[in-house]
């Protein structure tokens, strides 16, 4: 039997969520067919499936009706409205038959998808069969979808005190599906078409490498694109947990850009304030319209790295130049515009490559202003002000600093070497740009602990002891609606999770402090002494 205060727990995540409400709305107005009235309703199901998710169990809809009419008090039973029993095979037959009706009739109310689903048809039947949504009616559902999974998430951090700064991570994750992906071979469609090949190059989709070779296939999934909070002072125990906060699904590779917005806006929506956000290189490639800008204008600001192609100088506004995210003067020394690419080519050491990231200090252009309300920058010379930190001919003033570097000016001269400041526009190499000096040990530390936490997050969630979500065969359903349900209770599960090991290591922090602190040594000459 399933104890009454679980039971108590989970229904009041759902009320604060308040989805069960929504969806019923949703259903009332979908659903109106002759005949008895529905006797199970939404928040029952929710219920029962997020216990299993909560005591560590496979999704299955059987498994929610054991739950729901077997494994309830008669209290919990009242509480969710549930009427019956399961006491043979045939009434609970009929009882599962009440949760299938009602688990597809919400997935039919999130669904953005008109693929046909659960049968391996032939390509030509299957593209006759399909029921073609248009534009707007797929992006309402899919806005449904993604608002069931936000309010869900929602409510599992509700029960954590919310600090007014956070910093995050993004990242996009395969969740594979209970499905055979098609086959060019015999001809047949996936009997999940909403997904598809996940690879782990590139971009994640299905395609030819540099060399017309295929890349290795990795599964037929989901990609779930998930935004966690992190701390935002790396090396130390926050007050908050490390939970989700955002969750969106699609096919792999599919606008990783356009997706991550949307997971950003949901998140903000939702009362978390914008903070420093760490990504990895697949959204330093994305188009700056769909993603780079959009972002910025949130009010979050970018931790990324660089593909090889991108390290170096990225771009050039009135004189100033722009090297791996930062603008400088152009009179900066070639062998430390390329100090990342020969660190990764191997030719200088560690060492070598700190001390150059070091010296780019002196030639990084200093703020004056910005970024303002329209995201315009105001940057001066590096060779003006009281302290220059490079002597420059084109700024006599500049000669007289001491211990300052010397630079050889370019001619002509450009508006930054002739003007007191430049204005630089939000535009300009927006994919690239970010706040922090790419290379610094602020930014490693930065960027380490934001990807740490969401690469963490991959990890906790498909511990196959807990939530599993990488195996499939724990989520029997196809489509990406009733998957997108399966996978949100698996988040929230999760969420909660973090947040009792969290409480434990908040009330044992001296502890862990201490055993932090404490030398590790392995061997002692005392050990050696005769007995």
């Amino acid at each position: 039997m399933i104890d009454d205060e679980e039971v108590t727990c989970c229904l009041a995540l759902l009320e604060r969520s308040g989805v069960c409400e929504w969806l019923e709305d949703e259903l009332r107005q979908r659903h109106r067919r002759p005949g008895r009235p529905r006797a199970l309703r939404v928040r029952a199901l929710l219920c029962a499936l997020l216990l299993l998710a909560v005591d560590d169990r496979a999704l299955h809809l059987s498994g929610a009706t054991e739950v729901l009419f077997c494994r309830l008090s008669d209290a919990s039973k009242a509480r969710l409205d549930v009427v019956g029993s399961a006491h043979d095979a045939r009434s609970f037959a009929a009882r599962s038959r009440q949760v299938r009706y009602l688990f597809h009739a919400l997935s039919s109310v999130l669904d953005p998808s008109g693929l046909v689903k659960n049968q391996r048809l032939r390509l030509d039947e299957f593209a006759r069969r399909c029921v073609a949504l248009g534009d707007d009616e797929a992006r309402d559902a899919r806005v449904r979808l993604e608002f069931f999974m936000g309010q869900l998430l929602a409510a599992s951090v509700a029960r954590c005190e919310r600090p007014l700064h956070l910093a995050y991570g993004l990242d996009a994750t395969p969740v594979p599906l209970f499905s055979r992906g098609p086959s060019k071979r015999s001809g047949l469609c996936a009997t999940d078409p909403d997904g598809g090949w996940y690879v782990r190059e590139g971009d994640h989709r299905e395609r030819e490498d540099h060399k017309g070779r295929r890349r290795n296939r990795i599964a037929w999934a989901l990609e779930a694109t998930v935004l966690t909070s992190a701390s935002r002072e790396p090396g130390r125990l926050s007050s908050f947990p490390n939970l989700v906060v955002g969750l969106a699904l699609g096919r792999p590779g599919a606008e990783p850009g356009a997706t991550a917005l949307r997971v950003l806006r949901g998140a903000r929506a939702r009362g978390f304030a914008p903070g420093p956000l760490g990504v990895d290189r697949a959204y330093s490639g994305a188009l700056a319209e769909t993603f780079h800008l959009p972002v910025r204008a949130l009010g979050y600001q970018l931790v990324v790295d660089y593909r090889v192609e991108q390290l170096g100088c990225q771009a050039n506004s009135h004189g100033a130049v722009l090297v791996e995210g930062t603008w400088y003067c152009p009179a900066m020394p070639e062998v430390l515009v390329a100090a990342t690419r020969d660190l990764r080519a191997g030719t200088i050491t560690a060492d070598t490559y700190r001390a150059r990231i070091a010296a780019r200090r002196a030639y990084a252009l200093r703020r004056k202003s910005g970024p303002d309300a329209d995201g315009y920058e105001r940057f001066t010379c590096p060779a003006l002000g009281s302290s220059p930190k490079v002597r420059c001919e084109l700024r006599p003033a500049s000669l007289l600093a001491l211990g300052a570097r010397t630079v050889s000016p370019l001619l002509p001269a450009a508006l930054l070497c002739s003007q007191s400041a430049i204005t630089i526009a939000p535009d300009v190499a927006a994919r690239h740009a970010q706040s922090l000096a790419y290379g610094s040990e602020e930014w490693a530390r930065n960027y380490a602990t934001l990807r740490n936490t969401i690469e963490g997050w991959n990890g906790f969630v498909k511990d196959s002891a807990h939530e599993a979500l990488a195996q499939p065969a724990r989520r029997r359903v196809r489509g990406i609606a009733a998957q997108g349900v399966f996978i949100t209770l698996l988040f929230v599960a999760a969420n909660l999770r973090k947040i009792e090991a969290h409480q434990q290591q908040l009330a044992n922090r001296d502890a862990i402090e201490e055993r932090k602190r404490a030398r590790r040594r392995r061997i002692s000459l005392k050990d050696y002494l005769a007995s």
